[in-house]
């Protein structure tokens, strides 16, 4: 019962409100605001800090850095070679699978749109074009940077404003069409075998989405950002980073349908580090 008051009272929160509070608190270069959160922030979730590139907790200017923070080298090896689709964040994979007559599963008894998730409504049914689909949750320990799954060409890559339920496991069990309702930023790739998308879904106290190309991506209106191409083309190679999450949430990657061989080791509920195996690609072609 107070898990279920708990995940309908998100419905009665000022959430634009506490995002911007958060926002600025988590920005705060002040050591006696930013240093206690981050004390307490670590010590309650358990992170884990012998990862961490910098150890010291202080040394981090804001929350923002220290929740943002890069890894050692060398701790995320990629599994297998190009043919290998990878995760693209360290979390845990809640659905995956195929899409079937245009949704994706949620949860149990819970589907979604999958033309609504991209935001091409006026599009036919795209699981013509993407049909297969990995969930993957980032809870507040974990490591909150995303990275390429494949190598892949960015096409275009799509805002869509939204509410910013939380994206926890309780949540996703009982709001329906959660995905299509938070704010995310969508990223499309052409790949060895077709069009890729990563899609970045903000969720409770994420104050903002980060990718490499457009920086800190600003709520508000929907927009579109078409890429040239040409010379100017941004090529990405599997496991590069490409976005963060200021404040955890979740990442969906689409890929298009009979592409991919899933891991036979994956379950739903499973923890996942960033490199580890989603499946092997079939009918890969060498340009991507």
């Amino acid at each position: 019962m107070r898990v279920v008051l708990a995940v309908w009272a998100q419905y009665l929160l000022p959430q634009r409100v506490l995002a911007r509070l958060v926002y600025q608190a988590a920005r705060c270069t002040w050591p006696l605001i930013k240093n206690p959160l981050i004390y307490w922030f670590a010590n309650y979730y358990g992170v884990n800090l012998i990862e961490a590139e910098q150890s010291k907790l202080s040394a981090y200017p804001t929350f923002n850095d220290f929740f943002t923070r890069a890894l050692r080298s060398n701790l995320r090896p990629l599994s297998g070679d190009e043919h290998t689709a990878v995760s693209p964040v360290d979390g845990q994979i809640t659905e995956f699978g195929n899409v079937e007559s245009g949704k994706l599963i949620q949860a149990k008894g819970l589907d979604y749109s999958l033309n609504e998730l991209v935001g091409e409504k006026e599009q036919d049914d795209l699981s013509i074009t993407l049909g297969c689909f990995a969930t993957i949750y980032l809870g507040p320990k974990d490591y909150h940077r995303v990275h390429m799954p494949l190598a892949g060409t960015l096409k275009r890559t799509r805002y869509l404003p939204g509410t910013r339920f939380s994206v926890n496991r309780w949540t996703t069990n009982r709001i329906p069409n959660l995905f299509v309702r938070n704010e995310r930023v969508v990223c499309w790739f052409d790949t060895a075998v077709g069009s890729m998308v990563v899609v970045l879904v903000g969720a409770l106290n994420v104050s903002s989405i980060t990718t490499q190309w457009l920086g800190e991506v600003e709520s508000g209106k929907q927009r579109l950002w078409q890429e040239e191409g040409g010379s100017l083309k941004r090529c990405y190679g599997r496991g590069e980073e490409i976005g963060r999450f200021n404040l955890g949430s979740t990442v969906i990657v689409l890929l298009p349908p009979g592409t991919i061989t899933w891991n036979p080791d994956l379950s739903a509920q499973q923890p996942l580090l960033m490199g580890h195996s989603l499946g092997r690609l079939v009918g890969a072609t060498t340009d991507s």
